[in-house]
């Protein structure tokens, strides 16, 4: 009986190691598919410019992103610049005239994980152990066609309210991403499905993909279409800060 037990947990250790192995495997192709590690380490801000397709229309976008964690999305809907959101590495923020009120105000408390999470800069797959993340190799499966492997994450294990469960697909030819399968406490338990197509050079050799279909049941909810990625240029802070509402001046007597 003891040497079956310890048979047992050899072969656990084993198929740990192997798993561990496989999964860094995945990462480490895709990156290198993408243009390697080191340099999307040495990336400090990125801005993307595009077209959001939804059912009440098409509009014109930009992101701006900045390490570690500050982000900005602005829109352009009937004349009107909107932005729906915005964190400063403190604050996340909005401005939507069309919610009520032409001013800055704060997102509330109960959407802020969800703003920190997406103001993250860096690929959550780079030192995504030091980050206290975990990582599994799921086996395979067939996306739109394309054999993937399928890599598992889970980000804030544990932390109620925080935890967020992400399926990675990765095509098994040429290890790109093709699609991101996502469920998270603040989504009430609906999975989403973002698709990831038509990859292009953005600089020095890095890919991005220049189309992300976001679906649900089957259906598409937002399209991204990017049609230009710049990297590494100068942006001030000040673009990200929450902006203080100006007072109104006193009434004059």
């Amino acid at each position: 009986m003891k040497k079956s037990l310890t048979l047992v947990a050899f072969l656990f250790i084993v198929i740990q190691a192997f798993q561990a192995q496989t999964v860094d495997e995945v990462i480490n192709k895709y990156f290198e598919s993408v243009g390697g590690m080191d340099k999307w380490k040495s990336l400090k801000s990125m801005k993307m410019t595009g077209n959001l397709v939804m059912q009440m229309g098409e509009f014109q976008f930009s992101i701006y992103r900045k390490a570690p964690n500050k982000f900005k999305i602005v829109m352009n809907i009937q004349g009107q610049e909107i932005v729906p959101q915005a964190y400063d590495g403190e604050t996340a923020w909005m401005i939507n005239p069309f919610a009520g009120g032409s001013g800055p105000s704060k997102i509330p408390d109960d959407q802020l994980k969800a703003v920190k999470d997406e103001s993250e800069f860096e690929d959550p797959f780079i030192n995504y152990k030091e980050k206290g993340y975990e990582a599994s190799y799921e086996g395979t499966a067939e996306v739109a066609g394309t054999q993937c492997h399928v890599v598992k994450m889970i980000k804030h294990k544990g932390v109620e309210g925080e935890e967020m469960s992400s399926n990675y697909y990765f095509d098994m030819a040429t290890n790109l991403q093709v699609m991101v399968k996502q469920k998270s406490a603040q989504s009430m338990d609906q999975e989403i499905e973002i698709y990831l197509s038509d990859y292009q050079e953005i600089a020095d050799g890095l890919l991005m993909p220049f189309v992300m279909d976001t679906q649900m049941q089957g259906q598409s909810v937002q399209k991204l279409n990017f049609t230009a990625i710049t990297v590494n240029e100068d942006m001030p802070d000040d673009i990200f800060k929450f902006p203080e509402e100006t007072p109104a001046p006193a009434a004059v007597n």
